[in-house]
């Protein structure tokens, strides 16, 4: 149940009004895009401004949608898309034609959006937390921030670890551990087990058909 809670949040495993994302986190980001600790700290505030689907079912207005959009692509800057989307399937990529290992990376972005920038603001809603500051841990060219969080009334409790890269002149996410579990392993696991039992023709199946179901959600 768990894990289950933490995938659907952060993306089945790895959703800022007009007015914030303008006024408040853009600037944020260009003064702390090399400080790991900062750059988490507005990835939170980012995370806890999108506007989730109400619980009751009902479409978002067309203002909350426009805002939404914006919202998303302000959260794009903090990841790095191309080793997102190119870690879970490197060792299979030959087996992928042209043009589908650019649907299969196009897919997977969106899909990522879709459910872990609503699901990432869902959970900083409710739950408690606390970056382990003054302790970030260096490897190579990363910098990894941990962060201690629980859900009190899922007696939910993890510690998620963000895993920075400099690129492009900021520091951008290349994956996310839960308890030390990476999301990328996880991703690269499950992509080989569907690639290896049904083919490339079935994995990309099983994107598009959750793409789509995400895609009708109404949030953009």
């Amino acid at each position: 149940h768990r894990w289950r809670v933490l995938e659907e949040l952060m993306l089945n495993t790895i959703r800022l009004t007009v007015a914030a994302l303008t006024l408040v986190c853009l600037p944020a980001i260009g003064q702390a895009a090399n400080n790991p600790v900062k750059r988490t700290e507005d990835l939170v505030r980012a995370f806890k401004a999108v506007k989730p689907i109400p619980d009751d079912g009902s479409d978002l207005s067309a203002s909350d949608r426009k805002a939404n959009a914006a919202s998303f692509s302000g959260l794009d800057a903090y990841f790095d898309w191309d080793t997102l989307t190119s870690a879970s399937i490197d060792i299979h990529k030959t087996k992928f034609k042209a043009a589908e290992l650019t649907e299969f990376k196009t897919t997977l972005k969106d899909l990522i959006r879709l459910v872990a920038y609503p699901g990432g603001g869902t959970f900083f809603q409710t739950a408690q937390y606390k970056l382990k500051a003054g302790k970030e841990k260096r490897k190579a060219k990363r910098v990894d921030v941990e962060m201690f969080a629980e859900l009190p009334e899922e007696d939910l409790e993890t510690t998620v670890t963000y895993h920075w890269q400099e690129i492009g002149g900021a520091l951008r996410i290349v994956d996310v551990s839960f308890d030390g579990a990476s999301l990328m392993k996880d991703y690269r696991a499950q992509f080989g087990r569907i690639i290896g039992k049904h083919g490339v023709d079935g994995l990309m199946n099983k994107l598009r058909k959750r793409h789509k179901k995400e895609k009708s959600s109404g949030l953009l």
